[in-house]
């Protein structure tokens, strides 16, 4: 019912259809790809169905398809935060839309019996907290999607994103929100809009922990050791600052070592 080769061909075909001008598109894709696999490794895991599998691994491919067009629509420019915490473009519901549209969705998938659920998770994935009353099997899958999709994020963190020597400088000089720290502290995902500066974006990346669902992610967690080889790329001028992620980096890996080996 899904072949998910010749969907990872349609996705590469839209995003060259598209034209797309925005250096972060190429890199939007190798995300996918790599989510594309995550969510497959956690069904196995989970000891799901080879029909449940491919479904997982089809909807890692279409979870930020609605990206691209937010990337079209916006300035190349446009910074990472507001691309995160714009009200104007919410690229989970763009994504949705765009999969509706001329029943776009049949290039991926033949058959509509899981149609509902793909969306569904779509349209949750980049969701502060999940909608309640979703069904348990749209809930399954909607928490694979946000753990496959993090897990990825922090691996971007560490070799994709602030690569660039201003951007180091801004991280390392910046300060934190105590909005956001609250929600950290308090085992939440920190609140994007709270942000007030770049630094935020390393605090918000340590409490994925908090927001992350299955053993085998925290164990991807442990095993990479990818909070504390984040928080550790910069030298934070700031001694409060310093001091802080420090914390951060104790309570987020306290975590992931109570959490990897719960059922």
């Amino acid at each position: 019912m899904i072949n998910i080769e010749s969907a990872k061909q349609e996705l590469i075909r839209h995003v060259k259809e598209i034209e797309l001008e925005n250096p972060r598109a190429p890199k939007k894709l190798e995300h996918i790809m790599r989510v594309v696999k995550i969510s497959q490794e956690l069904a196995v895991n989970l000891g799901l169905t080879e029909e449940q599998i491919q479904l997982a691994e089809l909807i890692g491919l279409l979870h930020d398809i609605g990206r691209f067009e937010q990337y079209r629509v916006l300035d190349k420019n446009t910074s990472c935060i507001v691309l995160d915490t714009t009200e104007k473009f919410n690229h989970g519901e763009a994504g949705v839309e765009i999969l509706k549209k001329d029943n776009y969705i049949r290039k991926y998938v033949t058959q509509d019996t899981y149609d509902d659920l793909i969306l569904t998770a779509v349209y949750e994935h980049n969701r502060y907290s999940l909608t309640e009353g979703l069904s348990k099997e749209k809930e399954l899958f909607c928490k694979i999607i946000k753990d496959a999709d993090k897990l990825d994020l922090m691996y971007e963190a560490i070799e994709v994103y602030w690569q660039e020597a201003e951007d180091i400088q801004e991280i390392e000089e910046g300060s934190l929100s105590e909005k956001m720290l609250a929600d950290f502290y308090g085992h939440k995902l920190a609140d994007n809009r709270n942000r007030i500066s770049r630094t935020d974006q390393i605090l918000r990346f340590a409490s994925f922990v908090f927001d992350m669902h299955f053993p085998y992610s925290f164990k991807v967690l442990e095993q990479n050791n990818y909070v504390s080889r984040m928080i550790d790329r910069f030298d934070y001028v700031r001694k409060e600052t310093k001091e802080e992620m420090k914390k951060v980096k104790e309570v987020a890996n306290e975590e992931i070592k109570q959490r990897k080996d719960l059922e």
